[in-house]
């Protein structure tokens, strides 16, 4: 039985009974798995306690995303998240339905609804993650009302030039946008592009006044580990849309006062902190947790492993992880934090996390955009480890495996990424003219890697092994 309102019951039928009388006060742009398991639940928990009161519009940021938009439409935006895992050393799994999601709309064919949600005084918060490579400028032209523009922040221009038209300066026009895509600085990013676009489709100067002034572009850190759901615990019905997590979590927010009084999820208890400057979290979280996913991704792949846990379970590879994260991604980001004893205990949370039992946190799923991931997430902690360290052996490895799956013949390994063939490209017959190709491309790693001490030697010599022995004895090697 596939789950829809009708086959709810007792206290679930009664959530969802409150929530069906709660307006819609949130756009979301985003589908995926990440916000169903992170924002939307927190917000289905906020209106638990009664805090909020009011429910979220999903919109697609791309085709792609069309059949979970149908798959919504189909739940009545009905979904489950199973919380698996160990809190305070002891195993914690339980299911919860959330009722947060009121409507789901396609973009591809009801944009136009989307618009009119726009302009709806009662909608409060736009909200979002597309992945890092979402937020990124692209020139498109003026768009109509029926057809979305392609890019995300080419929608959200649209969408509050909408509001904008529609309500002006009025109090009830206002609006925080609370972008979770894990770059730095996503709220003022995204606001710099938003108003590129308004520049090019030569919108009249008083909007540019309204963005400044009514709309609150915050810069935000999310963290939790979101999975496809795996059929544990059981569910008493088919629901296409569940995940799983693990029982942390952490919603990092910097400023916006207006946006803490409408949610205030600290005041009920849930791990949401406003704050003034939330580098320190975004950097610990960027570094330890993200890099790490994306260094041992392609590695475990190449091993024939499919999972974080298996990685974790491995001799070699769970030795690599530890000694990346203690000796090379700790001691290079230390100095770049205030309060470094946060960092370290993060660090040993995230080891923990890793081994989770309960998770099938699928590597496959981590080594998508690992290209750019890398440049994100590695380089900047590589840098810095070799101007602190002297060397950076382990994160040098982790470079080296990225390039490594997107070499002709390694299709099968490496996951899709927009700069695969321009990496591939870079591949040559001799492994060390293929290194200083490789990592010269300042437009891959945003930098010459070549100039860093011990990166191209480093490289070479893991490369060379990998190819002839296989990743595991590469690892080994170091």
């Amino acid at each position: 039985m596939r789950l829809h309102a009708g086959a709810l019951d007792g206290e679930a039928r009664a959530s969802f009974e409150r929530a069906r009388a709660m307006p819609i006060r949130v756009i979301q742009i985003g589908e995926g798995i990440f916000l169903r398991g992170f924002v939307d639940w927190l917000v289905h928990r906020l209106n638990e306690s009664g805090a909020f009161q009011g429910r979220i519009a999903v919109v697609n940021p791309r085709p792609s995303g069309t059949h979970h938009i149908h798959q919504f439409q189909e739940q009545e935006g009905l979904y489950t998240v199973t919380v698996r895992g160990l809190q305070d050393g002891n195993p914690v799994e339980h299911a919860e339905l959330v009722t947060s999601v009121a409507r789901a709309f396609d973009s591809t064919c009801e944009w136009s609804q989307v618009l009119q949600l726009a302009r709806d005084p009662h909608v409060e918060i736009a909200l979002s993650n597309t992945t890092e490579l979402g937020v990124r400028y692209e020139p498109v032209p003026r768009p109509s009302s029926e057809a979305p523009p392609a890019t995300y922040p080419a929608k959200l221009a649209q969408c509050l030039y909408e509001r904008y038209r529609a309500l002006g300066w009025q109090e009830a026009g206002r609006m925080v946008v609370v972008p979770c895509e894990l770059i730095d600085d996503n709220g003022q990013q995204l606001r710099s592009i938003v108003e590129r676009h308004a520049a090019d489709w030569g919108l009249e100067d008083d909007f540019y006044r309204w963005l400044r002034d009514r709309v609150e572009f915050c810069d935000t850190l999310v963290d939790r580990i979101v999975t496809p759901y795996a059929g544990h615990p059981p569910l008493p019905y088919e629901d296409a849309l569940a995940v799983t997590v693990e029982p942390y979590y952490l919603f990092a927010i910097r400023g916006s006062e207006r946006l803490k009084a409408l949610w205030p999820f600290a005041e009920v208890g849930l791990n949401v902190h406003y704050a003034d400057d939330i580098r320190d979290f975004r950097l610990q979280k960027l570094r330890a947790l993200n890099g790490t996913h994306t260094a041992l991704a392609n590695l475990g792949l190449m091993a024939g492993l499919e999972t974080v846990l298996e990685v974790m379970q491995h001799p070699t590879l769970s030795q690599f992880v530890h000694q990346l994260v203690q000796d090379e991604i700790v001691p290079a980001t230390e100095s770049r934090v205030t309060r470094p004893e946060m960092l370290r205990a993060f660090a040993r949370d995230v080891l923990e996390r890793f081994q989770n039992p309960y998770l099938e946190h699928k590597l496959r799923s981590i080594a998508t955009n690992a290209i750019s991931k890398a440049r994100i997430r590695l380089v900047p902690t590589l840098l810095d480890a070799v101007e602190r360290l002297g060397e950076a052996r382990r994160l040098t490895a982790a470079i080296a495996a990225v390039s490594l799956a997107y070499r002709p013949g390694m299709r099968d390994v490496a996951a899709s990424d927009p700069a695969a063939d321009r990496l591939m490209s870079l591949w040559q017959e001799d492994l060390e003219g293929s290194a200083r190709a490789i990592l010269s491309d300042a437009e891959l790693w945003s930098a010459d890697l070549t100039e860093v001490p011990g990166v191209l030697d480093g490289w070479v010599r893991f490369v060379a092994t990998a190819l002839s022995r296989g990743p595991v004895e590469a690892i080994a090697s170091l």
